[in-house]
């Protein structure tokens, strides 16, 4: 009797692919607002080396991080991917709080210093970002902090992004946790008074800037070292190195919280928080520095990143309504 139960069987799963479907490997589905010609070679090297597919769902410039967090919270009760790789950190610490994200001790994160990683090993970073102000060729000597973006002599001629989206949200939070309300809405004000433009993302703050239509604005590194490989003609300062610093912003990996989570997953996520994959990153000049260095070679500002995640929506509102004339 059991010989005949096994032969059903091999004759059913021979008629109807059982044998097939019981063999096949899930497909681990990345969600990432890191650019995807960065992040392309790296998963593609990836499969090469542990034969595990992965299927690729990346953020447009307009909504960078945004919409890909969004599609997480409504995707919660049922997940759809299996791990998140953010282009900043405020997002997913938002999305950490939310519970969308499960604890897994990476040893790939063990020597990631520990403001770039969560406490409760929900997220950990990999490959620093900085804000930075992109600068003309011809002024690139005279600008070196925030104020010279309300310099009158720079009147109509400074640009940034859109404050609600990405890192440009995040920068604008832990310009008011640092200021203050009153100091920061003074800023924005000034900005205002000074004729500044808002222009779309990041990248097309770096574009203007090089094709001559403006002469500072407020980017990430990665967008000005995108646009001078190009062929742009745009220079990076640091803001602020004198003072506070600038913001700086690493890239940001997490297990997907899920009934099924799969080992794969976890490979995927040891395999991005590689020193090997941060230096890929640096070298590709998306990143600028480690979240492993002892210190970085620029003065970044002291901040907790959680206590910017939860200013984020009020401090875009704020800022959007001055910017805007509301």
């Amino acid at each position: 009797m059991r010989f005949l139960s096994a032969v059903l069987v091999v004759v059913m799963c021979g008629l109807f692919g059982c044998d097939k479907a019981a063999s096949e490997k899930h497909t681990i589905v990345l969600y990432t607002s890191v650019d995807e010609s960065v992040v392309r070679p790296l998963i593609d090297r990836f499969t090469q080396q542990t034969g595990i597919a992965v299927k690729l769902q990346t953020d447009t410039e307009a909504t960078k991080s945004v919409g890909l967090a969004e599609r997480l919270r409504a995707e919660k009760s049922s997940p759809r991917c299996d791990v998140w790789w953010g282009n900043e950190v405020f997002h997913t610490v938002r999305l950490t709080d939310e519970g969308l994200f499960a604890p897994y001790q990476s040893p790939a994160a063990k020597d990631v210093r520990g403001q770039y990683r969560d406490a409760q090993n929900r997220w950990a970073g990999v490959g620093i970002r900085a804000r930075v102000i992109g600068v003309a060729p011809s002024i690139k000597d005279k600008v070196h902090g925030l104020s010279d973006l309300v310099d009158p002599q720079y009147k109509g001629k400074v640009c940034l992004g859109n404050v609600g989206i990405g890192t440009i949200s995040g920068h604008v939070a832990a310009l008011y946790v640092q200021w203050g309300d009153e100091k920061a809405d003074a800023f924005f004000k000034a900005l205002v008074a000074n004729d500044a433009k808002m222009v779309g993302g990041n990248t097309d703050v770096a574009q203007q800037i090089a094709a001559g239509n403006f002469l500072l604005g407020l980017t990430d590194n990665d967008d000005i070292a995108a646009t001078q490989a190009a062929g742009g003609k745009i220079e990076m300062a640091l803001p602020d190195q004198s003072d506070v610093g600038t913001l700086a912003m690493p890239t940001t990996v997490a297990l997907i919280q899920r009934a099924d989570v799969q080992d794969d997953a976890k490979k995927l996520i040891d395999y991005l928080l590689s020193s090997e994959t941060e230096q890929q990153l640096i070298a590709a000049k998306y990143a600028g520095w480690s979240v492993r260095a002892a210190d970085t070679d620029f003065r970044a500002m002291k901040v907790d990143y959680a206590t910017i995640a939860k200013a984020m929506p009020d401090a875009a509102r704020r800022s959007g309504a001055i910017l805007e004339k509301r």
